[in-house]
């Protein structure tokens, strides 16, 4: 009777890690899909929930999968169509929740593959723009002129994704930045943040306010249930829009939901709205004296970031004086074009002008970001200040 050795452990052969370039073309694939099914599943849910319906005579399940993708791709920021003959009109308002998606799928994703560094940022930005390729001109119905700019997008998603989950290898020394420049990013990240926690802040006194007409809202256009789920995704997906326009009611300037509306601390001019429970926020009536005190929100965030950035680099005062110009402005273009991403076109009409001008707001956030950091960086490290 022969006898069988076991094979040692240490002799038996390493499984074949896969190559980080394909692991990252597969999570990029995988990402691009999961964000697609997220916009495409509510809709498709909503079409066989009313398929009965007089409106949805003539409606395919093809033609409910178009109209996905056609919101996928404007998501990426891109654009698409609504309407008929007449009232036809381009939509350019771009739900920032889908791409937030994309990112948090590819920063989920990358945690089940071990790659990590430029190969798998690179295969997953490839894998990510293949699938936003098909589903926009394949798929896309009233979106295909637009998919090229949501490769763009959909690319920038995966790559600030694939950055965050699965990070690049550190750089080497003779690449490293100076600490000035260093300090100045981080403390620019600094002032933004807070900006944006600011404004933020301020969703839970709107919500407080306009919740009896959401509600109302809400129940006036009886959605049912698998409707409802796929308007409050909707929802959802736009309430990252509504945090920005509030950058931009803080610092001043203000935002507008059709033409002829203002909302800001100084105003609140409304007017004809779209039938959406989450426009049942806005405010309604003009704002409180105290209102135009928010403005200080921008100011205080310069400031903290103005201190954080002079005590790491302990320059001389003028030097910190530039510093701080420099702070406000790279914060403020941030902003600006956070807010300028958010708005777009929403229907036709009035509704053709939603957001905030880029140039104005960056005007009025340099401002007052530059003044914080100017008395952050040059006025509060002094000795005589201790």
């Amino acid at each position: 009777m022969s006898q069988t050795s076991a094979v040692s452990p240490a002799t038996r052969p390493a499984p074949r890690a896969m190559a980080p370039t394909v692991a990252g073309l597969l999570v990029g694939v995988q990402a691009a899909l999961l964000s697609w099914i997220v916009v495409v599943a509510p809709v498709v849910a909503a079409f066989t929930a009313t398929s009965g319906q007089a409106f949805n005579a003539g409606v395919s399940w093809a033609d409910a999968a178009r109209f996905g993708a056609d919101l996928w791709v404007l998501g990426h920021f891109g654009w698409t169509a609504i309407g008929q003959d007449a009232l036809r009109a381009v939509v350019t308002l771009s739900p920032l929740g889908l791409p937030l998606v994309s990112v948090l799928a590819c920063v989920a994703l990358t945690h089940v593959t071990s790659a990590r560094g430029w190969p798998l940022i690179g295969g997953g930005a490839v894998g990510f723009v293949a699938v936003a390729a098909f589903v926009g001109y394949v798929v896309a119905d009233d979106a295909r002129p637009s998919a090229w700019v949501a490769l763009i997008g959909g690319g920038a998603a995966a790559v600030v994704g694939l950055s965050w989950g699965g990070g690049p290898a550190p750089m080497p020394s003779s690449w490293v930045l100076p600490e000035a420049v260093t300090a100045g990013a981080k403390a620019a990240a600094v002032a933004a943040g807070l900006v944006l926690a600011g404004a933020l802040a301020l969703v839970a006194p709107l919500a407080v306010g306009g919740w009896g007409r959401l509600r109302e809202l809400f129940g006036s256009l009886a959605p049912g249930v698998v409707g409802g789920i796929a308007l409050s995704a909707l929802c959802l997906a736009l309430a990252p829009n509504l945090v920005a326009w509030l950058v931009a009611y803080v610092a001043g300037p203000g935002f507008a939901f059709g033409a002829g509306t203002e909302f800001s601390p100084f105003a609140t001019v409304g007017g004809v709205e779209p039938a959406l429970p989450l426009l049942a926020l806005l405010p309604t009536t003009d704002p409180p004296a105290a209102a135009p005190a928010v403005l200080a929100l921008p100011v205080a965030a310069g400031l903290v970031a103005g201190w954080r950035f002079q005590r790491r680099i302990g320059a001389a005062w003028w030097r910190g004086l530039i510093g701080a110009q420099l702070i406000g402005l790279v914060a403020a273009a941030g902003l600006a074009g956070l807010v300028a991403l958010a708005g777009g076109a929403a229907g036709p009409g009035r509704l053709s002008q939603t957001g905030a001008g880029f140039w104005p707001l960056m005007g009025w956030l340099w401002l007052e970001l530059a003044v914080g950091a100017s008395i952050g960086a040059c006025v509060l490290p002094r000795p005589w200040r201790r």
